[in-house]
C-alpha cells in the first residue's frame, strides 16, 4: 500500500542537445550522454555544462546522411560506443576525447544494444540479420532476424481443450473447422526499427521486429551463443516497444487493441501472460517506449500523442503492481512540442532516478521513494486512513474500522486527471486529505458532521447497494490552483513535499533551474479560491526529505547529502538540526522514508535507508531495519529477521542500539516473529492493531503484547476496567494484571470494578483465574519496567495471601451489591481461596435451599451444579460429611455417582452411635486422624485402647500427649509408645527424652547410652539406685566407646570420676594428645613418673607423625595446584580454538529457544511458573533432595586426568586439603610447647617452620586457585533434566548469563567459594622465630 513520492528533481537546459535522441549515464560519475542525429555531448546534469563532443561531421569517412542510432557507456573502457546508421561502431574515449571507427557493416546499422555485463553485443543490420560480437568486437556469429522456426521452446500441442475435439451442438460440424486468425501488419506510425532488450542475467536477448511476410511485429528470443530459443504466439496489434523485466519473469510490450490500449506481457517461451490497460482513449497516444528499473518494481511508460499540432503532449507513466494489479502511481505530461521526450532511461546505479532528454535540450531528473500515505493524528478520533495512488483515483481505506486488502478499499477518491502526491492535514483534523494532481491543483476533502458526500467519492465493495456503510466519506471543498510561483516551476512535478501544517497553511518545494541547483520551501495559504504562496526560503541544497512535528511546530528538512535542517513555519527559519548535546544531525546517507517523535524527552530524527539502515539522529540503531512506525508510546520496526520490535519511546536515544539487536531476555513482549518480508502499513494510534503489508500485497492484523500492555495499563489507569478486561479477554492477557498493575488502587475499588465488569461469568473467570504470583515481575516485566531482582519463589509472596486478599474483597464487594445476583460468583471466592472454604460454600448452598420461597434469584439446585463444576464430587461429599450435617450430605449424595443403598445404610448406623463416637467414626472414615484423635479422646477412658490403636497405626502421638494431663497413666503410656517408636528409627536421643517423660528409665538408659550422651547415662543410673561395682563396670564401658570416638578428654573425666582410675585417665588424655590436662592430673595424683615412661614417647610419636603427614599434604597440594593451572590452560585453549572456527564459544544467546518458544518474544502468559525457589524447583523436579543431588554431582567430579570435570574435582581436593591443615592450628600450639617445655626444641622449632611454611603456601595459593568472578573460567550450558525455560529465563531476567546461572545453582560451594582461614587463631612461639 505504498506511493511513490517524488525525493528530489533536477532540471536544466542543454541546448546543444536539441534534436536528442539517445542518453546514456556514466554511474561513476553522473555524468550523462546525449546523442542527437549529429552529435555526441558529454554533460554535467547539474549545471548543463558541456565537456565534451564528438561531431559526426569531424569524423573521417562519414556521409552527411549518418546518424546516431544507439550510444552505450563502456566504463571499463573509459568510451562510449556509438552506432550509426550507416554501418558504423564507433568507440569515442571520453578522457582523450578521441574517436575509433571498430567495425563497419556494409548494410548499414539499425539497432545496437549490449549485454548488462558488457562482455556481448548485439548489432541488427538493414539486411535483416543480427550479428552478435564479443567485447572486444569480433564477430561470433551472423543470423536472420526471422527464423523459419519457432525455436527450441516450440509449443507442444497435444489436442485436449482443442476446437475440433467439442461438442457444437446445432452449430454442426462446421463449426469444428478452425480458422487461422488473420495478423495485421503494424500500424502506420510504427517506426520499423527492432528493438533489442537483455535478460538481467546476460543469458537471453529478445528482438521485437517487423515479420517481413505479416508485416506484423514478433519477438524471438535468442539465447547469449545466438540459439533461437522461442518465438511469440501471434497476437494482433503489437507495437514497437519492448523490455525485459531485469527480475526475468516478464517482457513487456504495448498492444493495441480495438476498444483499448494495453501493456502486454510476453513469457520467456512467447506465451501471453497478462496485461494492464492504459488510461486513453483508444486512437490518442502510441506507446513510444517501456522501461523496466533495475529492481523490476517499475515500469515506465512513455507515450505520445498521435495528433499533430501545438498542444502534441508527451506522457511517462510509472506504473507498479501488488496482489496482481497494475497502479499508475505518477504521471509527467509535458506539453507542447518544445518538450517532446527524445529519450530517457533509467539510472543503472540507483533504481529509483530517472533521466529524461526532451528534442529542444531540455533535461530532467527525478529520484523517487516508496512512501506509505496515512493520516497521522494520535488520538482515537484519527480513523488511520491509508491512502493508495491508482491513477486518477485515491483508494481510501479507515484502518481504524476496517482493514480491507488492497487492490480493493473502502471507497475511492475519483479526481479530474492523474495524482502525483497526497497529504493529510495534521491533528486535530487528521482525517482531512489534499490530492495533488499532475496539472499542480490540489484538490482539498474534509469530513463533515453530516457525513455526506458527493460524486467524487465511489463505494466499489462493502457499503455499495444493500450494505450497511461502516464509516463516513469526506466530501469534496475544492480544487485549487497555486498561485505565485515562478516562471522555473513550469515543468512537470516541479511541486514536490507537500506538507499540511495547520488547516489554512500548507508547505511544499520546489526546485530553482537558475544558477546552481538548490530546493525552495514554500508557504502557502489555502483560502476559497487558490492557494497563494506568501512566503518563500531558500535552501542551500536540494532537499531530499521532509518530515513535520504537529508538537513542536517544526519541519524536518532532510537535503540530499543527508544533512537535516530544522524550519519554523512560523518565522520561516532554517537552521542545522541539533541534538540536546549541541551537535548537528546528518545521516550517513540519504533516508527515504523519514518521521519526527520524541524519545527519552527529546525530538529526534528517524531514518530509514533503502539498505534498510535506520537511523536515530546520529546513531544507527539498526541496519536490518526494513520499516518503522511510531505508536503512542513505542517505536516498531520490522527486521530482515522477520520479527517485529517495539521500542518503548522513554528510552534513552544512546541506548537504542542496543535495544534493536533484537536479543531481549525471554520475559520480555517487545519482540514478535511475523511473516517473511512483512512491512509496516500504519500502526493505529490510541489502539492496539498493528497493519502489516505481506510480499504479495495481503494484509495482516497484529496485536503486539506490548501495544495490548500499554492500552491495558491506561485503562487500568483511568479506573476503565471493562474495557481492560474486555482487551485482556481477548488478547489472552492473565487476569491478575488487574489486581497486579496497582493492588492498592485496585482494592479501594474494588466495588467500581465488580459494578464494571458485572456479568457473573466474566467475574468468575477473573476468579478462578487469580495465582498468589505476581505477573508484573514474572509474565510481564519488561512492560513494566521493573529492575527487582527476585526469583521464582520471591515472586509469589511478594503480596502475601494475594489469592484469599482478593477473594474476601471481591466476596464484600458483591454482598454489598446483590447477595442474590452475584450468588455464584460469592461461592467461587470460597472456592478460590488458598485453603477452600468449602464447608462455607456448601453452607450457602444449605441456605438456599432452606429459602427458596424468597423469589430468589437462584436456586439451591442450581448453585449446588455450580459448586460441583468448580469442585469434585467425591471431594464435596467428603466435606460435607465433615460438616456432621447428614442433610447437606444427603443434599450432596443425590447429585454424586454414589449407590443410595451404600451411602443410606451408612449414614443410618452413624446416627446410632454417641455424639463423639460419632464424630470419632465420621473422621476416621475420611482420614482426618487428627480430628478423630480429639473426638476419641473425649468419648472417655474406656475407649482408650482404641485410642492408643490410632495413635501407634497414624503416628499421633506428639498431637495426642497434648489432649493428656502429664500426671496421667495414659500421658505416659502414649510417651512409652513414642519412645519405642523413635528407638525403633534409631533417634535415640529423642527416644530417650520421651522414655523419661513416661518415666522408663531402664528403656531411657538404654537410650542415652547408645547415643553416648554419658551425663545422661549417669542420672538415669542414679534413678535406677545402680550399686557402686554396676556404676564402675558402665563407666569404662562408657570411656572404651568415647576413647574409639576420639572423645579422650571426656573418656578421662568418665574415668576419674565415676571409674576412680586416675591412672587409667592419664593414659587416655596422653593418647589424644592433651598434653596440658595430662600434665594436670599427673601433678594432682602424683603421677609424674608417666612423663618418662608414656608421655615423652607419645610426644615424639606425634611430632614424626605430623611431619610426615604435612609432607604428604604439601606434596599432594603441590601436584593438584599445578594439574588445575594445566586444566584451566587446555581449556582455554579450546575455547579459543572453538571461537576461531566460527563454533558458539561463548555466545551468551546461542540457539537456546526455539522459533515457536515462548522466549523469542512470543506471548508467555499462559505460562505459569514454579512458586518455588530456583534450588527447590530443581530438586521437585529431579526427585531428590539438594544433599542427594550435590552427591550426584560429585561423582562425576574424578581425578582421573582428561575427565570432564577434572578441574572441579582438582579444587574439591585441594580444599579438603586446605580445611585439614588449617584445622590442626590448635593441635600444633599444643604440641609445640609441649615440644619446648621437654627440651625438644629443635623438633618443636621443626615442627613450627614446615608448619608455618604450609600455611603461607596455601594463603599465596588460594586467589590463583579460587578465580575472582570477572575471570572465571568459561562454563558450557548444561540443559539437563534438573532445568526448565522457566528457571533459565529466569535467570536470563535477573541480568545473568545461562553459563552465570548454571554455576549458580549447579556447583558446590565448596567450588565457587575459598575456604576461611583461622587467621586469628594464635599458635605460635616466637622465642623458636629467633
Amino acid at each position: 500500500m505504498k506511493n511513490l513520492k517524488l525525493a528530489t528533481s533536477l532540471c536544466s537546459k542543454i541546448e546543444e542537445a536539441a534534436g536528442a535522441q539517445c542518453v546514456d549515464v556514466n554511474f561513476d560519475n553522473g555524468t550523462i550522454y546525449i546523442a542527437t542525429d549529429r552529435q555526441l555531448l558529454e554533460c554535467d546534469p547539474g549545471s548543463g555544462t558541456i565537456s565534451g563532443k564528438l561531431d559526426l561531421a569531424n569524423v573521417p569517412d562519414q556521409t552527411s546522411d549518418a546518424t546516431f542510432i544507439s550510444i552505450r557507456h563502456l566504463p571499463e573502457e573509459f568510451s562510449v560506443c556509438a552506432a550509426t546508421n550507416k554501418g558504423d561502431l564507433l568507440l569515442w574515449n571520453v578522457l582523450s576525447h578521441e574517436v575509433e571507427c571498430v567495425g563497419t557493416v556494409e548494410s548499414g546499422l539499425t539497432a545496437m544494444s549490449w549485454s548488462p555485463e558488457q562482455e556481448l553485443v548485439i548489432l541488427t543490420t538493414g539486411a535483416q540479420t543480427l550479428i552478435v560480437m564479443t567485447r572486444e568486437f569480433d564477430p561470433i556469429t551472423e543470423l536472420s532476424l526471422h527464423p523459419d522456426n519457432s525455436g527450441e521452446a516450440e509449443f507442444v500441442q497435444v489436442g485436449w481443450g482443442k476446437k475440433e475435439t467439442q461438442f457444437h451442438g446445432s452449430v454442426g460440424k462446421q463449426a469444428a473447422h478452425v480458422r487461422p486468425d488473420e495478423v495485421t501488419p503494424a500500424l502506420m506510425w510504427d517506426d520499423h526499427i527492432p528493438r533489442i532488450s537483455w535478460k538481467a542475467d546476460g543469458q537471453y536477448f529478445a528482438i521485437s521486429s517487423i515479420h517481413p511476410q505479416t508485416g506484423a511485429r514478433k519477438v524471438h528470443v535468442w539465447t547469449r551463443e545466438g540459439a533461437h530459443h522461442s518465438t511469440s504466439e501471434d497476437v494482433n496489434g503489437i507495437e514497437q516497444s519492448l523490455s525485459w523485466r531485469p527480475s526475468g519473469n516478464l517482457i513487456a510490450t504495448s498492444q493495441r487493441r480495438p476498444n483499448k490500449h494495453d501493456i502486454a506481457f510476453f513469457e520467456r517461451n512467447g506465451l501471453r501472460h497478462g496485461e494492464f490497460t492504459l488510461p486513453f482513449p483508444v486512437d490518442q497516444v502510441k506507446v513510444k517506449e517501456v522501461y523496466w528499473n533495475n529492481d523490476s518494481t517499475i515500469l515506465a511508460v512513455w507515450c505520445e500523442d498521435l495528433a499533430d499540432g501545438n498542444n502534441v503532449k508527451s506522457y511517462v507513466q510509472l506504473w507498479t503492481t501488488g496482489n496482481y494489479h497494475w497502479y499508475l502511481k505518477q504521471s509527467l505530461h509535458f506539453e507542447g512540442p518544445e518538450q517532446k521526450i527524445g529519450a530517457m532511461i533509467w539510472d543503472p546505479e540507483q533504481e529509483y532516478k530517472l533521466h529524461i532528454v526532451c528534442k529542444n535540450g531540455g533535461y530532467f531528473q527525478y529520484t523517487w521513494a516508496w512512501a506509505t500515505t496515512h493520516s497521522a493524528g494520535r488520538s482515537c478520533d484519527d480513523q488511520a486512513i491509508v491512502a493508495v495512488i491508482d491513477g486518477a483515483n485515491v483508494l481510501m481505506t479507515p484502518m481504524r474500522h476496517m482493514v480491507v486488502p488492497p487492490p480493493m478499499s473502502a471507497y475511492e477518491l475519483q479526481l479530474p486527471g492523474s495524482v502525483n502526491q497526497v497529504v493529510f492535514a495534521p491533528p486535530p483534523l487528521s482525517n482531512n486529505i489534499a490530492v495533488i494532481l499532475v496539472d499542480n491543483r490540489v484538490a482539498i476533502f474534509k469530513f463533515t458532521e453530516t457525513g455526506k458526500s458527493g460524486s467524487e467519492v465511489k463505494v466499489n465493495a462493502a457499503g455499495g447497494n444493500g450494505f450497511k456503510r461502516c464509516c463516513t466519506f469526506p466530501s469534496l471543498q475544492g480544487i485549487y490552483s497555486i498561485k505565485g510561483l515562478g516562471e522555473d516551476c513550469g515543468y512537470p512535478l516541479a511541486t514536490s513535499h507537500f506538507t499540511w501544517i495547520s488547516e489554512d497553511i500548507i508547505l511544499f518545494t520546489t526546485v530553482a533551474t537558475s544558477g546552481s541547483p538548490h530546493s525552495i520551501i514554500h508557504k502557502a495559504q489555502i483560502d476559497n479560491e487558490k492557494i497563494t504562496v506568501i512566503g518563500s526560503s531558500a535552501v542551500e541544497s536540494r532537499i531530499f526529505n521532509t518530515a513535520y512535528d504537529s508538537c513542536s511546530k517544526c519541519l524536518a528538512v532532510q537535503l540530499i547529502d543527508g544533512t537535516v535542517l530544522k524550519y519554523t513555519p512560523e518565522d520561516e527559519m532554517l537552521l542545522p538540526w541539533e541534538t540536546t548535546d549541541g551537535i548537528e544531525v546528518q545521516f550517513p546517507s540519504h533516508c527515504s522514508q523519514m518521521a519526527l517523535c520524541h524519545i527519552g524527552g527529546e525530538t529526534c530524527v528517524l531514518g530509514l535507508t533503502q539498505r534498510y539502515r535506520f537511523n536515530v539522529n546520529n546513531i544507527e540503531v539498526a541496519s536490518n531495519c526494513t520499516s518503522f512506525s511510531v505508536h503512542d508510546e513505542f517505536l516498531l520496526l520490522t527486521t530482515l529477521s522477520h520479527t517485529c520490535r517495539c521500542i518503548t519511546l522513554h528510552t534513552k536515544v544512546k541506548d537504542l542500539p542496543t535495544l534493536s539487536d533484537g536479543k531481549a531476555h525471554p520475559f520480555d513482549e517487545s519482540v514478535r516473529r511475523v511473516e517473511r518480508g512483512s512491512q509496516i502499513v500504519i500502526s493505529v494510534a490510541d489502539d492496539t492493531k498493528l497493519i502489516l503489508q505481506m510480499p504479495r500485497g495481503n494484509l495482516e492484523t497484529i496485536h503486539p503484547r506490548a501495544l495490548v500492555l500499554t492500552a491495558v495499563r491506561k485503562h487500568l489507569d483511568r479506573l476503565q476496567y471493562v474495557e481492560a478486561f474486555t482487551i485482556m479477554r481477548k488478547h489472552r492477557i492473565n487476569m491478575n494484571l488487574l489486581y497486579d498493575h496497582n493492588p492498592e488502587m485496585f482494592l479501594q475499588n474494588i466495588k467500581l470494578f465488580v459494578q464494571q465488569i458485572a456479568a457473573v461469568n466474566h467475574i468468575n473467570l477473573f476468579l478462578t483465574d487469580l495465582i498468589e504470583e505476581d505477573v508484573t515481575v514474572t509474565m510481564y516485566t519488561a512492560a513494566y519496567e521493573r529492575n527487582k531482582i527476585t526469583s521464582a519463589g520471591n515472586g509469589s509472596t511478594v503480596e502475601g495471601n494475594k489469592v484469599d486478599k482478593v477473594c474476601d474483597a471481591v466476596r464484600e464487594a458483591l454482598k454489598s451489591i446483590s447477595e442474590n445476583k452475584y450468588m455464584l460468583s460469592i461461592i467461587t471466592t470460597y472456592v478460590r481461596k488458598t485453603k477452600p472454604q468449602l464447608e462455607e460454600a456448601l453452607q450457602l448452598v444449605k441456605n438456599l435451599r432452606d429459602c427458596e420461597n424468597d423469589h430468589r434469584e437462584r436456586n439451591a439446585e442450581e448453585t449446588l451444579k455450580y459448586l460441583l463444576f468448580l469442585v469434585d464430587v467425591n471431594e464435596l461429599y467428603d466435606v460435607a460429611l465433615g460438616t456432621y450435617d447428614f442433610d447437606l450430605v444427603l443434599m450432596v449424595a443425590e447429585k454424586s455417582q454414589k449407590d443410595p443403598k451404600e451411602y443410606i445404610p451408612f449414614m443410618n448406623q452413624l446416627r446410632k452411635l454417641e455424639t463423639n463416637y460419632q464424630r470419632y467414626t465420621i473422621d476416621k472414615h475420611l482420614k482426618r486422624y487428627t480430628k478423630a484423635l480429639e473426638n476419641i479422646v473425649k468419648c472417655g477412658p474406656e475407649h482408650f485402647s482404641e485410642c492408643l490403636s490410632l495413635i501407634n497405626e497414624h503416628k499421633l502421638h506428639t498431637v495426642a500427649l497434648q489432649l493428656y494431663l502429664s500426671s496421667t497413666t495414659q500421658y505416659k503410656e502414649i510417651a512409652s509408645c513414642y519412645g519405642d517408636l523413635l528407638a525403633g528409627k534409631r533417634q535415640h536421643e529423642e527416644a530417650a527424652i520421651m522414655f523419661v517423660k513416661g518415666e522408663n528409665w531402664e528403656s531411657a538408659l538404654t537410650s542415652f547410652t547408645a547415643c553416648h550422651q554419658w551425663q545422661q547415662v549417669f542420672c538415669m543410673t542414679s534413678q535406677l539406685n545402680f550399686s557402686s561395682e554396676q556404676e564402675v563396670e558402665t563407666a569404662r564401658q562408657i570411656a572404651d566407646d568415647l576413647k574409639t570416638r576420639g572423645r579422650h578428654s571426656e573418656a578421662a573425666i568418665v574415668l576419674e570420676q565415676y571409674a576412680k582410675d586416675s591412672e587409667e585417665a592419664i593414659v587416655t588424655l596422653i593418647q589424644g594428645c592433651l598434653w596440658d590436662e595430662a600434665l594436670r592430673m599427673m601433678h594432682k595424683y602424683k603421677r609424674t613418673d608417666f612423663i618418662e615412661t608414656d608421655l615423652k614417647s607419645h610426644l615424639v610419636d606425634s611430632f614424626e607423625g605430623h611431619v610426615n603427614n604435612l609432607d604428604q599434604m604439601k606434596a599432594n597440594f603441590e601436584k593438584y595446584r599445578s594439574r588445575l593451572a594445566a586444566v584451566r590452560q587446555e581449556k582455554e585453549k579450546a575455547r579459543l580454538e572453538l571461537i576461531e572456527s566460527g563454533g558458539a564459544g561463548n555466545v551468551q544467546d546461542a540457539d537456546l529457544f526455539s522459533d515457536t518458544s515462548s522466549a523469542t518474544g512470543e506471548s508467555i502468559q499462559s505460562s505459569r511458573y514454579s512458586a518455588e525457589t530456583s534450588s527447590s524447583a530443581y530438586s521437585k523436579m529431579s526427585g531428590r533432595s539438594i544433599k542427594n543431588r550435590r552427591k550426584a554431582e560429585h561423582k562425576k567430579w574424578r581425578l582421573k586426568e582428561g575427565s570432564e570435570f577434572e578441574d572441579f574435582a582438582l579444587i574439591a581436593e585441594l580444599a579438603k586439603i586446605i580445611k585439614y591443615v588449617d584445622g590442626l592450628r590448635d593441635e600444633m600450639r599444643s604440641l609445640v610447647r609441649a615440644l619446648v617445655m621437654f627440651h625438644y626444641d629443635r623438633q618443636g622449632e621443626q615442627i613450627q617452620r614446615q608448619y608455618d611454611n604450609f600455611l603461607s603456601l596455601i594463603d599465596k595459593s588460594l586467589p590463583q586457585i579460587w578465580l575472582d568472578e570477572e575471570t572465571d573460567q568459561e562454563f558450557t550450558p548444561v540443559l539437563g533434566p534438573n532445568t526448565t525455560a522457566n528457571t533459565i529465563a529466569l535467570a536470563m531476567q535477573q541480568g545473568k548469563t545461562i553459563q552465570t546461572a548454571d554455576r549458580e545453582d549447579k556447583l558446590d560451594p565448596v567450588i565457587k567459594f575459598a575456604p576461611v582461614l583461622q587467621k586469628d587463631v594464635k599458635w605460635k612461639l616466637y622465642a623458636l622465630e629467633t
